[in-house]
């Protein structure tokens, strides 16, 4: 197929992300043609959702009938040519050069719907190319020239359709190449479709909150307002260069901590009398420092820790991890759920209330200046009171 149906008809300028914004016009089988090859290649994209039973379906009858599609959005990752210098047959040209690397910024959906039905119509006639759904037109802005954050800010503002992604997959996009996957740390996306059950694997989600509460001091979860903002911060840090490696350091530390907790609580288990409820926050070491309070409350104690002047940096802090003590496992799993079981009873925000005793947790354990410095179950019994005496 050639390409000559291809119009460029408005270009803008977007100050926001530092984008070229392109609204072209063609015709379904050339924007299927243009970015079929794309749809398992995009590491930031939601996975597609069944249509059978939703507006996809009736969309699908629509199209048959002529019905014109609102505008699809993507983006032509950065790329240094200066798009102010090319004439639109020139533009029109580097989209189709570049068409490997673009990516669908809002449509996803919509743009299944379109490659299913050419190919239901294909099958039907395999000799008539040019059949009129075919034919029709449909507009398409590309945004040129976005870098990463810029996409995934575009993303995240354009995600307001019918099957938005989950809050879960918008974070670990915004994370993603905080990631190494040569690490030791296994971290788990949900895209993954695999649960946490081993050593050294975590929710990236989870991990990722952790580390949130450590940059900003903050131990409450991550809504979809504050991830916008995050981009931001994400944005000024990327260019000191350092992101990457706080983040490495971080999980590594929290990975440590799980490490040796685990260790130090070999099989002990909430015993049957010793039951807090009929649902304790953790009957084993693991499944107590597991969860995500658990790993928020680490990291905002660690930066407060930090910016107390307690720990220089993650590295004292991740030293004083390794001296961590627990005398008796089976003691110190009563205690830390009969506090949190009292924050349950107490509380309203149950969750929030839970990341804010384990901030007052670590604080208690990992600073020298307490009387529960690096004994685990003392500190489950002074954060308690800690939180008590601040918000009773």
């Amino acid at each position: 197929m050639g390409w000559r149906g291809m119009k460029i008809t408005s270009r803008l300028q977007d100050n926001r992300i530092g984008a070229v914004n392109v609204l072209a016009e063609m015709s379904l089988s050339e924007y299927a043609d243009l970015i079929s090859d794309n749809l398992s290649k995009n590491e930031f994209q939601r996975r597609r959702v069944s249509s059978s039973k939703t507006v996809y379906a009736l969309l699908k009858d629509d199209m048959r009938r002529g019905c014109v599609i609102p505008p699809l959005v993507l983006a032509l990752t950065e790329e240094s040519v200066e798009i102010d210098r090319l004439s639109n047959a020139e533009l029109e040209a580097l989209i189709v050069d570049q068409a490997s690397r673009l990516v669908i910024l809002d449509g996803l959906q919509r743009t299944h719907t379109i490659i299913d039905l050419l190919q239901e119509i294909d099958k039907i006639d395999p000799q008539s190319s040019a059949t009129p759904v075919g034919d029709m037109p449909v507009r398409v802005e590309v945004y040129v020239g976005l870098n990463r954050l810029g996409i995934l800010y575009r993303m995240l503002t354009l995600n307001t359709g019918q099957t938005p992604m989950s809050l879960r997959q918008q974070i670990e996009m915004l994370y993603l190449d905080y990631h190494d996957p040569e690490s030791r740390i296994d971290l788990i996306r949900e895209a993954d479709n695999r649960i946490v059950k081993n050593p050294h694997e975590y929710n990236f989600k989870d991990v990722v909150e952790g580390f949130n509460a450590y940059l900003n001091r903050d131990e409450l979860p991550i809504d979809r307002t504050s991830l916008l903002e995050n981009i931001r911060s994400l944005e000024k840090l990327s260019k000191e260069n350092q992101d990457s490696d706080v983040f490495r350091k971080y999980s590594e530390i929290l990975d440590d901590f799980i490490f040796q907790v685990v260790d130090l609580g070999g099989d002990a288990e909430l015993a049957e009398d010793d039951l807090i409820g009929s649902s304790p926050f953790g009957r084993t070491v693991n499944q107590v420092f597991k969860k995500p309070q658990a790993m928020s409350g680490l990291g905002a104690a660690l930066g407060k820790l930090i910016d107390r002047n307690v720990f220089n940096n993650l590295d004292e802090a991740s030293e004083a991890i390794e001296n961590i003590k627990m005398d008796n496992p089976e003691e110190f799993l009563v205690e830390i759920n009969r506090s949190l079981s009292w924050l349950k009873n107490h509380t309203t925000k149950i969750g929030n209330a839970q990341r804010t005793f384990f901030t007052f947790y670590f604080r208690e354990l990992l600073n020298p200046e307490t009387d529960s410095y690096l004994d685990l179950q003392s500190a489950a019994t002074t954060a308690l009171r800690k939180y008590q005496d601040q918000n009773i």
